[in-house]
């Protein structure tokens, strides 16, 4: 536990350290957050039935939480050490390699919480009300947080496999078309039966509609259920093929 303390606040300091590989992954989410309120915002008012009286922004916060904290952060860092051959220096240390991963999500569990608490802030500012009050309030970034944490596991993976930066980055750019086979814009309901078939096989939909739920529903427990599932299973899956491929590297 002590190395895997001491490896995340050394990856902490690296966020500290190069904010300009921080900013853009803020940018994005409050971004689209801003411009599909601005473009879709008349088109369903808060008369909306799927909204329940509230605005778009509410539909919208879930989608851009997960644009937040969904990133190649780690990946890009991990491969960037591997160039360096500081990664070797951390194999032929004294520690467990399995040190090396854990703290790296350590990291991203603590960037996941910042992030995802101001893009929740500005929801509210924007005028999104959480059903579920303040408690649901948390509840939404540690959700949030915690699929960025599952999620940063394939950055690793891939970094690690291809000791590439190029396709690292693309680890991130590969969440967009995911993003998007979700009711990120509608419900389930409303999408062509092609999309909803699409929507309903991502398991990214059901962390989305759980996060959206404790937006504009309240407690639902089994939508709130289905996405603790979801993010469990991602983050062992995911994790669990780090944890092989950093046994396995061969300098």
């Amino acid at each position: 536990m002590t190395e895997v303390l001491l490896l995340g606040r050394r990856a902490m300091r690296e966020v500290v350290r190069y904010p300009e590989a921080t900013i853009p992954t803020l940018f994005i989410p409050l971004f689209f957050l801003a411009v599909n309120i601005g473009q879709v915002s008349k088109t369903f008012p808060s008369t909306t039935p799927f909204l329940k009286g509230q605005g778009y922004v509410a539909f919208q916060l879930p989608v851009s939480l997960m644009f937040a904290v969904a990133t190649a952060t780690s990946g890009l860092a991990l491969v960037t050490e591997i160039d360096s051959g500081y990664f070797d220096k951390l194999l032929v240390a004294p520690i467990r390699r399995s040190s090396v991963i854990f703290g790296r999500l350590f990291a991203d569990l603590s960037r996941g919480i910042a992030a995802s608490a101001l893009v929740l802030l500005v929801g509210i500012a924007f005028g999104a009300r959480i059903q579920s009050g303040v408690l649901g309030a948390v509840v939404i970034v540690l959700l949030s947080a915690l699929f960025g944490v599952a999620y940063a596991g394939f950055g690793i993976l891939v970094a690690l496999r291809t000791r590439n930066v190029q396709a690292t980055q693309s680890s991130f750019l590969l969440f967009f078309p995911a993003l998007f086979l979700t009711p990120n814009f509608v419900p389930f309901e409303r999408l062509s039966s092609a999309m909803e078939t699409l929507a309903r096989i991502n398991p990214i939909s059901y962390v989305i509609v759980g996060i959206r739920s404790l937006v504009i529903d309240g407690w639902d427990v089994g939508k709130i259920g289905v996405c603790v599932l979801v993010i469990v299973l991602m983050g062992i899956v995911l994790t669990a093929l780090s944890l092989r491929a950093i046994a396995t590297y061969d300098r």
